[in-house]
């Protein structure tokens, strides 16, 4: 798989998962078998917008290849993903969430190894350069 078309995949899911937080954030908790006050609320509102602004950046770079900021998006996408799946695996394995949670889990996990190969083959890419 090309690297723009594994940015599109994750771009698209994280505009759809953000705007999920940002119209029905109730819904989204519900989903994940959780709830949560007004502060919750608000908070996953803000998340939804970040994830929203994330995936707009990523949208726009995804085909700027050799670009030094595209370069840096792959390396803390990678970083971020893979923090993203340790906060997800301890908060499943704390029963925060009901089965539904090991999406998260598993997407964290899954886009945390597609970048980070992407982030090797760009370094042996150079090595061999």
């Amino acid at each position: 798989m090309k690297l723009s078309n594994f940015i599109s995949i994750h771009s698209i899911l994280l505009f759809l998962f953000g705007l999920g937080f940002l119209l029905v954030p109730a819904w989204m908790l519900s989903v994940y078998g959780t709830s949560a006050n007004s502060t919750g609320l608000l908070t996953a509102r803000m998340f939804g917008i970040g994830n929203i602004q994330l995936s707009i950046i990523m949208w726009i770079s995804r085909n700027d290849f050799g670009s030094k900021i595209l370069k840096t998006l792959v390396l803390l996408l990678f970083l971020g993903n893979a923090l993203g799946f340790m906060l997800a695996l301890q908060a499943q394995i704390s029963g925060v969430f009901n089965v539904f949670g090991w999406t998260n889990v598993a997407l964290y996990l899954l886009f945390a190894f597609g970048y980070g190969y992407f982030q090797l083959a760009a370094r042996r890419d150079r090595d061999v350069s």
